[in-house]
């Protein structure tokens, strides 16, 4: 969890180290800054709920008039197209292709058509004969009243025909480009019918640039486009994006509006809005919101929402063309029709009579607060030198008068009481410094003592290991006599020899206890291979004890910094404990291992009786602790204290592993570090 005392506590201090001018400053700046910025977060607030309304309202208003625009030519052409498909004439002749005189009357009535259409064109395909006529009286192609090709089912290009006629429309419109003519335009196709037998179908084509050029705007931050049902695009000022041939396509391969827009949740308003357009209900909701992302009206028949169009945010207008089957999307860039800098003018009012009025506060706060501060901080200075005779150069009026008059008072207070205190600090550092001296003496005299202490256990211990080392050597030679003519005393003979040497571990274990307690005794570190050294160890031990030590050395480096002499009491005394415990016989493991904390551990693991829990932290902490069993076995219990102590002082730890019955594993743990 994020703690905000640091960051407060580091604020508090730079605070703490400014001027009271600066802070004033700080203040000031830090709520103009403030203060314009709600200001201009208000501004832009309103400002850009003012442009989503004025371009809510102007989007709708350009889908009308786009409807309005549009509409009619595509009405008159539709309605001419069915005219034409109600013929008479042309209809006997479809179904009597073959019959010349029928053939001469259906030739005029299409050229009277032709001659009505906008594009001056017609076409004609029979569903009979798969005969294609068209004629454009020679604008494009040839004049010509022959078919110009013969439709084929199997044929891609001719797919839009038999789409056509097993539909249930009676028309429909669609973007195309007809390979066997080499033209693209905007088809109009009706079905041509005698009761309900489809005899072909019929129509005609606007021009795709003139009707894109129509469709579309010369002003700028507008595009218009027309979608049809599927959403696809019809007509669009960029030609690449228009799905030609829509009518027979996959809807995987259709060129759909869905292409440019970047939201998914936008695809999805313009699936939902042609739904409810084709529903017949009105896309819109209940009552009108004004968001950015989505805005509806109750009684508008125009949908309108705010999307994203290569990551550019623009206002979107959806109006039906139900004669057409299409829709009319109107997209309006508000950046460009409503730029926000025209309201620049009252963002700057804003921001001057701020600034005017921050500048009359900081005038103001000058003249009347900081000069009388400035000069009282003056004499503080002088009196923090020592210069109590100074006094301020002007009082001032109000209460900046009234705080003049108070540091006066001060003054001499804080002069009566710095000579006061002077004259005590004197004293009590003369004090200080007798005592010191005394404590000087007696440290002296401590450490005097305690070397004489070691000088005496040192000697204490060279005139007692030399009766014992005598006492050592006669019992050995008398138990060498008394094996061939004494054998009765042999028993006798090897007590003293094991008196002789308790009597010597006991001596060492309690020198090497009074080396713990000398609090100035510094290890005598050098970097050595633990493996050869307890490998070594191990060999001398075995020896000494006649008792079998299977050793295992680590497998890698093993070089570590220690004291070698205490190393090699406290493993002493861990095998020295493994053998006087463990059954005669019985494994004594001797190991090196890695810890999970980087330390190099001696594991020394008996097969004994084991060690209660409630003892095994009481060996290693206490002076003098046995174990369950420790009556029966001579010892001082010293030995795991010491190596405690040993592995402590080398920045290690010293713990066993045990249960009642199933013996001891103890471990003596190193620091693997460099020596420094």
């Amino acid at each position: 969890m994020f703690n905000l005392h640091k960051p407060l506590h580091d604020m508090q201090l730079f605070l703490s180290r400014l001027s009271l001018q600066a802070r004033f400053l700080l203040i000031f700046g830090t709520s103009s800054l403030f203060f314009s910025l709600a200001a201009w977060f208000v501004f832009n607030n309103v400002a850009e709920r003012m442009v989503e309304r004025i371009g809510t309202h102007f989007a709708e208003e350009q889908a009308l008039y786009n409807k309005a625009h549009i509409l009619p030519p595509l009405i008159r052409e539709v309605a001419l197209a069915r005219q034409m498909a109600d013929n008479a004439i042309i209809k006997r002749w479809a179904a009597n292709e073959q019959d010349p005189q029928l053939y001469r009357q259906a030739q005029a009535e299409l050229e009277k058509y032709r001659q009505y259409f906008q594009d001056g064109s017609y076409f004609l395909a029979l569903t009979q004969s798969g005969h294609y006529y068209y004629n454009d009286a020679g604008k494009q192609l040839p004049g010509n009243t022959q078919p110009r090709f013969t439709l084929d089912p199997s044929r891609p290009s001719d797919a839009w025909f038999y789409a056509a006629t097993g539909s249930a429309r009676e028309y429909n419109i669609n973007v195309d480009t007809n390979p066997n003519l080499g033209i693209t335009k905007v088809w109009i196709n009706v079905l041509l019918r005698d009761g309900d037998k489809v005899l072909g179908v019929l129509g005609t084509g606007l021009d795709v640039d003139a009707f894109t050029r129509q469709v579309g705007t010369p002003q700028s931050g507008i595009t218009n486009l027309l979608i049809d049902r599927n959403a696809a695009i019809q007509v669009y000022r960029n030609t690449g994006s228009i799905d030609f041939s829509g009518t027979d396509k996959p809807a995987g391969n259709k060129h759909l509006i869905d292409q440019l827009l970047d939201s998914p949740e936008d695809r999805a308003w313009i699936k939902q809005a042609i739904g409810q357009f084709e529903n017949g209900n009105s896309p819109v909701a209940e009552k009108p919101v004004y968001i950015k992302g989505q805005r509806y009206s109750t009684n508008s028949p125009v949908a309108t929402k705010f999307v994203y169009i290569k990551k550019k945010l623009y206002l979107a207008s959806m109006v039906a063309l139900p004669e057409t089957g299409w829709y009319d999307v109107t997209l309006l860039n508000l950046s460009v029709l409503l730029p926000q800098h025209d309201f620049l003018e009252v963002a700057l009012a804003i921001g001057g009579v701020s600034l005017a009025l921050m500048v009359i506060l900081l005038f103001s706060l000058r003249r009347l607060v900081l000069q009388p501060v400035a000069i009282l901080t003056a004499a503080s200075d002088r009196i923090r030198q020592g210069d109590y005779a100074s006094a301020p150069a002007e009082k001032g009026s109000g209460e900046i008068g009234q705080l003049t008059t108070q540091f006066q008072a001060m003054r001499h207070a804080v002069h009566k009481t710095h000579s006061w205190m002077e004259e005590e600090i004197n004293k009590r550092t003369r004090q200080l410094s007798d005592t010191k001296e005394m404590l000087e003496v007696s440290l002296q005299q401590e450490k005097n003592s305690r070397k004489n202490q070691a000088n005496l256990l040192s000697l204490m211990a060279h005139e007692i290991r030399s009766p014992i080392a005598v006492i050592g050597n006669t019992a050995q030679m008398l138990n060498a006599l008394v094996q061939t003519k004494q054998p009765d005393w042999q028993p006798r003979i090897e007590k003293i020899m094991g008196a002789v040497l308790q009597l010597a571990l006991l001596m060492n274990k309690f020198l090497d206890e009074d080396r713990i307690n000398m609090k100035d005794n510094e290890l005598n570190l050098k970097v050595g291979d633990l493996n050869i050294f307890c490998g070594e160890l191990a060999d001398t031990l075995a020896a000494n004890h006649d008792r079998p030590i299977r050793y295992m050395p680590y497998d890698g480096d093993a070089m570590i910094p220690a004291d070698w002499h205490l190393i090699s009491i406290a493993i002493g005394n861990l095998i020295d404990n493994a053998i006087k415990y463990s059954p005669p016989g019985s494994d004594i493991d001797l190991r090196i291992v890695q810890n999970n904390a980087n330390m190099l551990c001696v594991e020394v693991t008996d097969q004994g009786a084991g060690i209660a829990p409630e003892l095994q932290q009481r060996i290693f902490n206490e002076k003098f602790i046995r174990g369950e069993h420790g009556s029966k076995i001579r010892g001082t219990g010293l030995g795991l204290y010491l190596i405690n102590w040993i592995a402590t002082s080398h920045g290690g730890y010293a713990e066993v592993s045990s249960a009642p019955g199933n013996g001891s594993t103890f471990r003596l743990c190193l620091p693997l570090r460099k020596l420094v």
